[in-house]
């Protein structure tokens, strides 16, 4: 594992499309100083994009990273921008998400003479949705999605998100009467939703496990943002309430949505409430297989040891871009105590290795 690599991409500051050709030219000279081809792409956006491509022939399996991150935030006890090891882990905005992947896919596959043609696709703006038409754009047979955890997986989560306008009347709060607060129907919405929320998650389930936690995964419902109001003493005249769906395979979103707005349309009735509604995001779930699939799951048994059950992602993921005309399979550095898009973000070593030693044999065997 090249840390020297990791920290020189860790120390360029790439959030919010800074410093985009610096990283390019960090990512493109390793590329070549381990014999690869590398060829910067320029999207319509005129975001560059990297791919590097692997010595070797047959399918082209396509291993999915970024390295944009995040802006750093607030509450961090060491220098984002100052990648520092630290027992075993190195600590910085993007060493997990997603500049490690990058290092270790690029050892990985600089190692052999593969029997499939790999080749590392290196985004330059994911974390904005800005990528999604650049990795629509590419072919090939099987996309390994990096930016993930190192359990593979082999699907992710819809997403639906509506927002609810509640309807109320303004009025002087010193004369109630004279007004309808529209944060009272609010709170009733979201009362709604927690309820639609558990009996989702007791019922709506995949015929998958999850990422994580849950043993079937289950649509889930949250109620998110809500505002309300512009003075202590007015009753407020309207209220919005931002409501995020999770959907799963079998409870997709055409299942799910008119299923939802049914009976958010009956409470609302039955409660006297008027409203509108704004659907915001309207993601599709996925999930992949064949043996493109079971071969990487294979070596990825053979390296460790472990077998793994199909298993799908809690969120979305960057396969929903490829998982329409290719078999995908997920798996990477990423856990959750990492800290991702949070401060004192890190990534193990071990997990980079392990990454490196998965694709390094996943190339050299082939599909």
């Amino acid at each position: 594992m090249d840390v020297d690599l990791l920290k020189k991409l860790v120390s360029v500051d790439t959030s919010g499309g800074r410093n985009r050709e610096k990283a390019v030219e960090i990512i493109v000279k390793a590329s070549r100083e381990r014999g690869l081809e590398a060829e910067v792409v320029v999207d319509k956006k005129g975001i560059p994009n990297v791919l590097v491509y692997g010595r070797g022939s047959g399918k082209r399996v396509l291993f999915v990273t970024h390295y944009d991150v995040v802006p750093p935030g607030e509450g961090w006890t060491k220098d984002p921008f100052n990648p520092v090891l630290v027992d075993g882990k190195l600590y910085g905005r993007g060493a997990a998400d997603d500049k490690g992947a990058i290092v270790a896919v690029l050892e990985g596959i600089s190692k052999v003479e593969g029997n499939v043609e790999p080749v590392l696709v290196v985004a330059g703006a994911e974390e904005t949705g800005e990528s999604g038409d650049f990795m629509r754009s590419l072919e090939g047979d099987l996309a390994v999605i990096v930016d993930s955890g190192p359990t593979p997986t082999v699907g992710a989560s819809g997403v639906l998100k509506w927002t609810v306008i509640v309807k109320g009347k303004q009025a002087h709060s010193a004369y109630p009467f004279l007004g309808e607060n529209a944060l009272y129907g609010a709170s009733k919405v979201v009362s709604f939703v927690e309820e639609f929320g558990r009996f989702a998650e007791k019922f709506l389930r995949s015929k998958y496990r999850g990422a994580e936690h849950y043993e079937r995964l289950p649509v889930r419902a949250s109620a998110t943002v809500l505002h309300a109001g512009s003075a202590w003493n007015i009753i407020p005249s309207s209220a919005t309430v931002e409501i995020s769906i999770r959907t799963v395979p079998g409870w997709n979103n055409d299942v799910v949505e008119p299923l939802f707005l049914d009976l958010l349309d009956e409470f609302a009735r039955g409660n006297g409430i008027e409203y509108e509604l704004r659907k915001d995001i309207d993601m599709g779930t996925w999930v992949s297989g064949g043996k493109e699939v079971e071969r990487f799951l294979e070596v990825y048994r053979e390296v460790t040891g472990i077998h793994v059950e199909p298993a799908v992602e809690l969120g979305g993921t960057d396969g929903v871009h490829f998982a329409d005309r290719m078999p995908v399979v997920q798996f990477g550095p990423l856990r959750p105590e990492n800290n991702v898009h949070g401060p004192d973000e890190f990534v193990y070593l071990k997990d980079l290795e392990l990454v490196e030693r998965v694709v390094e044999r996943f190339v050299e065997e082939g599909l």
